[in-house]
């Protein structure tokens, strides 16, 4: 046990506090309770003390009647009973500590919303606005290209305001410039061209206020099953996980409400988990028709509708939660059934300190605190399918979609036989005739690429070299309409060079396709079509991804362009066509879940068309036509493709038939970075654990990231306790000080 020491001499009588605080230290922290201290903390209340010579705030997770050593400090204060973290909820963190390798105090703050993390200081909201004359293309360019020199972050945020309709909040303008402070817009209203508004941000409705309650429509024999299947388990008392295995349309929605409605009248709460951006008021919408005590969990609120959300759920006023990744932590104080829909999605990782996965963390709590939980997906992951097979989950299935529809026809283009085309093209002559068609109709289309921006890449004619970010090591991308090259990783960018950097030689091409390109190419050839793309680009504001699905959904749209956002969870009846660009993004990662990442998304898209009694066409090109997760998806034939993946998997040895623990390693300079990755290994090997299979050190696939040489290990092993020893004695024995930066991530989504 570690104890805060300072120079300040207190009693050694008392009682004495153990508190986790978030730091990557494994152990919580002694603090004496004075006698004087009102009131006197309880087990997981939230304390202010001192830590390293400031203030901070921790979490009671015990106390002891004795520190170890001699000098330690008094807790300083109590915080509010509304920052309390449930007993329950403590113990998850401890297993969510122990599973993902990260300390208790980082795991206890990720349980809490961001101002309760403060003590319950609610930040007031800054809204930035434009305050310039000329707010055209043409002035913002201007302005941005004459300030970029000397303050690069102030003109992205300046440029970034612009695009975004020149108002937005300044929380939304940092995240989309990727900044670390507000400094920059600060110093861009001190030049006076922008204006900076503080206001307390109200919540803009009472969940379930609004909601008109709808009455269920009848059950298909399947729904009936999978509903009475979850009833028997939650009458026995006692936890169990389902895997709701279900195709496009097939009414897994109403199956979780109904499952919802059974816990509810027993007076239990719900927990149901989406991915963030299937956050949608259709999404929505449909829990709160049925509930009307209902909470609302997910990045967009402002930071007092988290804490009003907050305290309706730990107070019992809440009968269900929908929320985000992190809405797992939510203090329901009867949890009777969680709920994780799309459960595939890699969103549901933490890509921070904790790095746990949400679907691992459903399980668990459900065990803890007696719960019944269901996976749904028309895709599921291959590690909650082989559970099911192993009896670890029972497999419910829907096979059929409801209202007696089917699944969409779907077809092929192989770009690879495609003639010829002078000036390259998204879209191929097939695609484009089926879109003409479904215009024609007065029907809708949906057309997916994962790509954003205009241009993959700028390429110099004479050196064949593209236009590379300083900071990593990736091409920077095109996007025409803001007149930049932009770095999809670290936020970097330039203006478009009229000559080669590298050889200085006029003439630079831009090659490749984004979805700003494809929209381009749709206004163009479909000049009366009413179109809109649906990207991080376009998404990036509170309310506008709403307002762009309100809009498709009431038909005031034709075409709908977009990335993953528009993959799933959306039922629009007159969409009929859905053409997928180019189907091989995920292929060409150097990444093993290529291949299922591939099969998801493909049918996924698919799965939005053909949702009604017009029936559905999908289109997917693609240079592969012959890999199997296309030809799987193109045929809605998970299980095929589930058959070849797993055997490539059991073969190589990798998740779901081995834990899979992945250790990057960083550094400012490449050769110390690549040294400390070599040290990492040795100290591994020293373990003298033969069952550990370990990889590496290699260069990561993007070898530098925002300045920083990677290197990665990855580390396997099949046994689940020769696991959690891997995992112990690695956040133990590899960690090491700045400027290298050592992280952990168990059974991770993406090795780039």
């Amino acid at each position: 046990m570690d104890t805060a020491q300072e120079p300040q001499r207190s009693s050694p009588h008392g009682e004495f506090a153990r508190v986790a605080i978030s730091v990557p230290v494994l152990r919580g922290f002694h603090y004496r309770v004075p006698s004087t201290l009102s009131p006197q903390p309880m087990v997981g209340d939230r304390v202010r003390v001192f830590f390293r010579g400031r203030s901070r705030i921790g979490t009671v997770i015990g106390f002891d009647s004795a520190p170890e050593v001699e000098r330690v400090l008094d807790v300083q204060e109590v915080l509010g009973i509304e920052s309390r973290i449930p007993g329950p909820i403590i113990e998850l963190c401890r297993w969510v500590s122990e599973k993902f390798g990260a300390s208790l105090g980082e795991t206890l703050e990720a349980a809490l919303p961001p101002p309760l993390r403060r003590g319950g200081k609610i930040r007031r909201i800054a809204h930035v606005s434009l305050d310039v004359e000329d707010r055209s293309e043409g002035g913002i360019r201007e302005l941005v290209e004459k300030i970029e020199k000397r303050a690069p972050k102030q003109a992205r945020a300046l440029r970034i305001l612009a695009q975004v309709g020149g108002s937005a909040e300044e929380r939304e303008i940092r995240r989309l410039a990727h900044l670390d402070s507000n400094q920059p817009l600060r110093g861009l209203e001190t030049k006076g061209l922008i204006r900076r508004i503080f206001v307390e941000g109200e919540p803009e409705e009472v969940a379930g206020d609004s909601a008109e309650q709808a009455s269920p429509p009848p059950l298909t024999a399947e729904q009936e099953l999978a509903v009475a299947s979850v009833r028997l388990a939650m009458r026995r008392s006692r936890p169990q996980g389902f895997l709701l295995f279900g195709v496009t349309g097939s009414g897994k929605t109403e199956v979780y409400l109904r499952a919802l409605q059974e816990a509810v009248q027993a007076g239990k709460q719900g927990i149901v988990l989406v991915p963030e951006i299937a956050l949608t008021p259709q999404t929505v919408a449909r829990f709160r028709s049925r509930f009307p005590r209902i909470a609302v969990l997910h990045s967009r609120l402002t930071e007092r509708e988290r804490v009003q959300a907050w305290g309706r759920i730990r107070s019992g006023e809440v009968d269900v939660v929908v929320g985000a990744r992190s809405a797992i932590f939510a203090p329901v104080p009867k949890l009777g059934l969680l709920v994780m829909d799309e459960e595939h999605e890699p969103s549901f990782k933490q890509q921070s300190p904790p790095r746990y996965h949400a679907r691992d963390v459903a399980r668990k709590r459900a065990e803890l605190e007696g719960a019944i939980v269901i996976l749904g997906s028309a895709t599921p992951s291959l590690e909650s399918f082989v559970a099911a097979q192993q009896g670890e989950l029972s497999l419910l299935r829907l096979p059929n979609r409801v209202g007696g529809g089917v699944l969409p026809e779907t077809a092929i283009l192989d770009l690879g036989s495609l003639p010829f085309q002078k000036v390259p093209s998204a879209l191929s002559a097939p695609m484009k005739e089926q879109i003409h068609r479904t215009l024609q109709r007065g029907e809708q289309a949906i057309l997916f690429l994962n790509r954003r921006g205009f241009a993959r890449v700028n390429v110099c004619m004479a050196c064949r070299e593209s236009v590379q970010c300083q900071d990593c090591s990736v091409s920077l991308v095109l996007h025409r309409r803001a007149g930049r090259l932009l770095c999809h990783l670290c936020g970097h960018e330039q203006s478009v060079p009229t000559q080669c950097p590298n050889c200085e030689a006029p003439g630079m091409r831009a090659l490749g396709f984004g979805t700003e390109r494809v929209e381009e190419e749709l206004r163009r050839n479909f000049p009366q079509a009413r179109v809109a793309r649906m990207d991080s680009d376009t998404t990036g504001t509170r309310g506008s991804h709403e307002r762009i699905l309100a809009d498709f959904g009431k038909g005031e749209l034709d075409l709908l362009i977009g990335t993953q956002m528009i993959a799933k969870g959306l039922d629009f009846p007159r969409v009929t066509l859905v053409g997928i660009i180019f189907a091989d993004t995920s292929l060409s990662l150097p990444d093993y879940r290529g291949a299922e990442r591939t099969f998801q998304l493909v049918a996924q898209v698919a799965g939005r068309a053909g949702r009604s009694d017009r029936g559905g066409r999908v289109l997917v090109q693609t240079f592969q036509p012959h890999h199997p997760a296309i030809l799987a998806a193109v045929e809605h034939d998970y299980e095929k493709f589930v058959k070849g993946e797993l055997q490539e998997r059991q073969e190589t040895l990798y998740p779901p038939f081995a834990q899979l623990l992945r250790i990057l390693i960083s550094h400012p300079e490449e050769e110390r970075g690549k040294q400390t990755a070599q040290e990492v290994r040795e100290r591994l090997e020293s373990a003298g654990r033969v069952s550990w299979g370990i990889l590496g050190p290699a260069a990561c696939p993007i070898p530098r990231v925002r300045g920083r040489s990677r290197f990665q290990i990855l580390v396997k092993t099949e046994k689940e306790d020769d696991f959690r020893d891997l995992v112990s004695y690695a956040r133990s024995r590899v960690m090491t000080s700045a400027p290298v930066r050592v992280t952990l991530d168990v059974d991770p989504v993406s090795l780039l």
